[in-house]
């Protein structure tokens, strides 16, 4: 390159060995020369070799011409952005052009670190109190600190609005990263963050302060370990209900048997009534067990929802008290996949929290209807107390209740939650202190048209089996005898099977027909299904049914059973048994065959 012939007189190796392009001017002004970037810059404000810069603020003002001037001290030249700045050298003056590519980048990242979500404070753990040398736009959010405060402020005055402990001095000091959560309150609201703590050294050893807001994930792992504690009651409620059903089916047998005794001694008669009583409510808290646990004890059926809430305003008008005005309204055709006795229960408990809620009258309004994104809707609304803020995250947290001891179980709602659950539904609360509560359940809509064809009774309400012959599957002798003495009083031929492998034997034995098979699901040596599975296969025109303590599907069936088999809960009630047994003799037309090759395949496969 062509040096300029006035370099040599006035050349400085100091000034040439800088990187920013560098001027140097005499106390008057005028110009002496320059270094290699500084040449360079000449040749971009076209100057020819032999040509000299003009004298000092001369040359500022083609600087400022020939660049777009951003405010009094940087320029825009040739794509770089310069800061111009004159110092006193050695009785000189010397100009130099800053390059602020290194400042672009740093407000690059600057800008970048003000937009993420994250509270960022780096804080000085040189000897003496740490402070704080840096924060982004979302530590002040989180401190409520302008960031011009914040800056030199001891980390621990900083953080003094989240109270917390003195623990955060041994995690500032830390060699590894660590983290601290902390719980706080902001306008009457629970906000959970986490403090992460990042050690790192540069010309200082420094420690960088994320905070994090993990009020969300807090709440989602809530819900996560409330649906764990479901589910863990859930099963322990099924196992518990399984053994009481039996126990419950012996009692409300010989219950029954010993009526038969004291038909003429009505003292005792009564005490029998009384103890079969006490069984129906036994049996009714092991079905609500059940249901809490989200285990099915009933097959889904097509209902209209809309009819379905009608019929029960006549069952709904006498729990509720006279000063209290009951509204319902519903929409025609709106057919959900459920069995008739979840919706009851779901409108039966909250209609009685409504109630409760409502101790001086009101107004209690019931609501179905089709959502705009096509599915079924059921609200329960009413004028009562409402429900406080901090205690509408437990309400359907089992066994909790606000009523007085004795007056509440607290497991109403929870049962709610479970059933909507069980029906792939959506359930959400809205409430205003003193001005009433709102439950809204969206359901999803069926795909099919609801059946037609309805069980008529016998004039007699009694179900006869004259001339048919049932076998008995059962390994609870007391309930095996109640179920075999039932379908004997209907007149049935019995068979009576201690488990599955007699039943093969003795139905071996036997010459006549079949008709049915009840069987237990859950046997010793030869379950319930494998049994139905080797018995179609040597007498297929026999019908079978299965009996548990156990629900039919769900995590506590012990196999999952086709829609189509037929399926009675224990405890075994005496005219639901009737029933059953008059609905399958009259299928006719049932391919028994391939529906037992679909459970057997279904057993093979476990």
């Amino acid at each position: 390159m062509m040096l300029l012939p006035w370099k040599d007189k006035y050349h400085n190796p100091m000034i040439e060995a800088l990187i920013e392009p560098s001027f140097v001017f005499a106390d008057d002004g005028a110009f002496l020369f320059c270094n290699k970037a500084g040449r360079d810059i000449l040749k971009a404000l076209s100057y020819a070799p032999e040509r000299k810069p003009e004298h000092h603020d001369a040359f500022i003002q083609v600087l400022r011409f020939s660049g777009s001037v951003e405010d009094s001290d940087i320029i825009s030249l040739a794509g770089t952005r310069y800061e111009i700045s004159s110092a006193s050298y050695e009785e000189k003056t010397l100009l130099r052009l800053i390059s602020r590519r290194e400042d672009e980048h740093m407000l690059r990242l600057s800008n970048s670190l003000d937009i993420m979500p994250w509270g960022l404070i780096t804080v000085d753990i040189s000897p003496g109190s740490p402070k704080c040398v840096f924060s982004n736009a979302k530590a002040e959010d989180f401190l409520g600190i302008p960031h011009h405060r914040m800056m030199g402020l001891p980390i621990m005055e900083i953080l003094s609005s989240f109270s917390v402990s003195e623990d955060v001095m041994s995690n500032l000091r830390g060699k590894e990263i660590t983290f601290y959560d902390h719980e706080s309150k902001r306008d009457g609201h629970i906000i959970w963050y986490r403090f992460h703590f990042i050690p790192y050294a540069r010309r200082k050893n420094y420690c960088l302060v994320v905070i994090e807001d993990t009020t969300e994930h807090k709440m989602r792992e809530g819900q996560y370990f409330q649906a764990q504690r479901l589910e863990a009651l859930g099963q322990l409620a099924g196992g518990v209900a399984h053994d009481f059903n039996n126990i419950l089916s012996i009692i409300d047998g010989y219950t029954r048997i010993a009526k038969k005794s004291v038909v003429d001694q009505p003292e005792t008669l009564s005490y029998f009534e009384k103890i079969a009583q006490a069984v129906q409510r036994g049996s009714s808290l092991t079905n609500r067990l059940l249901t809490f646990g989200r285990h099915k004890i009933i097959k889904n059926g097509i209902v209209n929802l809309g009819q379905l809430i009608q019929d029960q305003e006549s069952l709904l008008r006498p729990l509720i008290d006279a000063s209290i005005s009951l509204s319902i309204t519903t929409e025609e055709n709106i057919f959900i996949t459920s069995p008739p006795d979840n919706i009851c229960q779901i409108l039966l408990n909250l209609c009685i929290n409504a109630r409760d809620a409502m101790p001086d009258g009101g107004t209690l309004s019931i609501d179905c209807g089709k959502t705009r994104h096509s599915r079924a809707y059921l609200k329960v609304t009413d004028t009562g107390i409402g429900i406080p803020s901090e205690i509408k995250a437990k309400i359907f947290d089992p066994f909790f209740t606000t009523k007085d001891q004795g007056k509440g179980t607290g497991l109403g709602l929870s049962m709610v939650y479970g059933l909507v659950k069980d029906m792939k539904g959506e359930i959400d609360v809205a409430s205003r202190m003193g001005e009433g509560t709102t439950f809204t359940i969206v359901l999803p809509l069926s795909e099919k048209p609801v059946p037609t064809h309805v069980i008529t009774e016998y004039d007699d309400g009694k179900i006869h089996l004259d001339g048919l012959t049932a076998m008995i599957a059962e390994d609870e002798p007391a309930l095996l005898d109640l179920v075999s003495d039932m379908l004997e009083e209907m007149g049935a031929n019995v068979i009576r099977a201690s488990n599955g492998n007699e039943a093969l034997m003795l139905q071996e034995d036997f010459d006549g027909d079949i008709d049915f098979l009840l069987t237990d699901v859950v046997m010793p040596e030869l379950n319930g299904v494998k049994l139905a599975e080797l018995f179609e296969s040597v007498r297929p025109e026999s019908k079978v049914m299965f009996m548990s303590g156990y629900p039919a599907n769900g995590q506590m069936a012990r196999v999952a059973l086709p829609e189509s088999a037929y399926f009675l809960s224990k405890p075994i009630d005496f005219q639901k048994l009737g029933e059953v047994l008059k609905s399958m003799t009259q299928e006719q037309d049932e391919n028994l065959k391939s529906r037992w090759s679909a459970i057997a395949g279904q057993w093979k496969s476990k």
